[in-house]
């Protein structure tokens, strides 16, 4: 590689990693991916379905039967991951996957714990799941069975001190028993600190909650780590834990979901949303540093662009105006137009509103086709693995740099009866069907993307990615 290509500090890509539905690795994701794979199986819970009878509460909704599901990819082995003692099951068990991620985005970048400047390693992770073990077993052990008491002793007005008190030693024995360390596992912030401490570094550590979007907002703190020096080595991850039955329900008041089997984003027979889970990491650098150090690089990162929450407070979608202007912002940092894009990997959640808002806002800023113009392939892979929530916008970007990386434009799922805005002969975009040669014209047109993630509290990202053209 070359020295020479160096006009900006640009971030790259070095090294990655993944867990998501039926993808143990990169190869893997890659692999169904390009195979068109819908990943989704029926949930552990029994989902209720559509019924005639009144809702009489908000557990009475319906969520879904099928998910992206981690199953047995969750599980990992602590003695892997340095871990100085073993944890119990009252304590968060989302850090050994953490762990896991970071240590398996290491290894593919080249690097071994031991190999790091460990003083100046950050790490920013997107985390915030609903409930863990560990807060889960602390209310158990608290307000649950002090609440769970008081109702027996309502119906049971009669019962003895000493009747009560027994009762309330066999509940306690049959929880997890909580150890010193059990309430801080809980806490969100202790995942991205204890991350970094059982791995040596001794850089900035932080969780980023942002929602769906809580990808791009690790990305964006990752490099500014790296272009204000504070690291030389930065990683950016965001995780999804495995939902449960509580989640899925809290979030059925916010997302629409599917009540069919599979996802179709960007189909006008899709009703819905599906969920994922999984996580994904990547190890960034300063691109001077990479080819230096004769790195691999998957990408390069331009840029990224974020607009905070707004949305239509009647039907609760993100308004187009936030889209609109999360892509401009990140289009305008990398210093490059709509049609240098070639690739929009979408948000795409199967939700029709969200979907057709999207494609509303990517047409209003392509406008419409020209003739001779290249049109734009668009593609979502919440298609194969769900909508992974905190780590959806992990999972897009991590797509898209492997397709940069093998210079093929990925193909989206299935799709029957695409919404009618892909299929228009004026269109600029068109839905990628098939796996095809991502051809780039010229030194001076580089393979370029644009990945875009909606929270559903409405606020927008978008990332552009490009390959590092190796010069000869």
């Amino acid at each position: 590689m070359s020295l020479s290509r160096t006009s900006r500090e640009d971030i790259v890509i070095t090294g990655m990693s993944c867990r998501f539905a039926e993808s143990p690795g990169l190869a893997a994701f890659w692999r169904n991916v390009m195979r068109r794979q819908s990943l989704f199986k029926p949930l552990g819970d029994a989902a209720p379905g559509e019924t005639a009878a009144p809702r009489a509460t908000l557990f009475d909704r319906p969520y879904p039967t099928v998910g992206g599901q981690l199953n047995d990819l969750y599980a990992c082995t602590p003695a892997d991951q340095y871990f100085p003692r073993k944890m119990n099951a009252g304590e968060n068990q989302d850090v050994f996957f953490t762990v896991q991620l970071a240590i398996d985005a290491l290894r593919d970048s080249g690097n071994t714990i031991n190999s790091l400047p460990t003083d100046r390693v950050s790490l920013r992770l997107g985390y915030a799941p609903p409930f863990n073990a560990a807060s889960v077993n602390w209310l158990q052990h608290t307000f649950f069975i002090d609440q769970t008491l008081g109702i027996i002793q309502k119906f049971f007005p009669g019962a003895e001190p000493d009747q009560i008190g027994d009762i309330r030693k066999q509940l306690t024995a049959s929880l997890p028993a909580p150890n010193p360390y059990a309430f801080v596992s809980a806490l969100g912030c202790a995942i991205a600190s204890w991350t970094a401490h059982l791995l040596g570094f001794a850089g900035p550590a932080f969780v980023v909650d942002a929602g769906t979007v809580s990808g791009h907002q690790a990305l964006q703190g990752a490099m500014d780590d790296l272009l204000s020096r504070r690291s030389d080595i930065a990683l950016a991850g965001a995780v999804q834990p495995p939902l449960s039955r509580a989640a899925l329900q809290g979030f059925s008041g916010s997302l629409l979901f599917s009540r069919g089997k599979t996802l179709q984003p960007f189909s006008r027979e899709a009703d819905g949303t599906l969920p994922g889970e999984g996580g994904a990491f990547f190890v960034l650098k300063r691109l001077k540093d990479a080819l230096r150090q004769e790195d691999r690089i998957y990408a390069i990162i331009r840029s990224t662009g974020i607009a905070a929450a707004s949305i239509d407070q009647h039907q609760r979608i993100p308004t187009p105006e936030r889209l609109t202007r999360a892509v401009s912002r990140a289009l305008h940092a990398a210093d490059a137009t709509p049609d240098s894009i070639q690739l929009v990997e979408a948000h795409g959640s199967g939700i029709p509103h969200s979907d057709q808002t999207e494609l509303q806002v990517m047409q209003e800023i392509y406008g419409e086709r020209k003739p001779g113009q290249p049109v734009v392939g668009v593609g979502s892979v919440k298609g194969n693995i769900g909508h992974a929530l905190w780590a959806s916008g992990a999972a897009g970007i991590l797509k898209t740099a492997l397709a940069i990386s093998h210079r093929t434009l990925a193909p989206h799922v299935p799709v029957d009866k695409p919404l009618l805005k892909l299929v228009s002969a004026k269109s600029p975009l068109y839905l990628l069907a098939d796996a095809r040669p991502w051809i780039r014209g010229s030194k001076k047109t580089p393979r370029r993307a644009c990945v875009t993630s909606i929270d559903f509290t409405g606020t927008c990202a978008a990332a552009i990615l490009e390959e590092y053209p190796e010069e000869t």
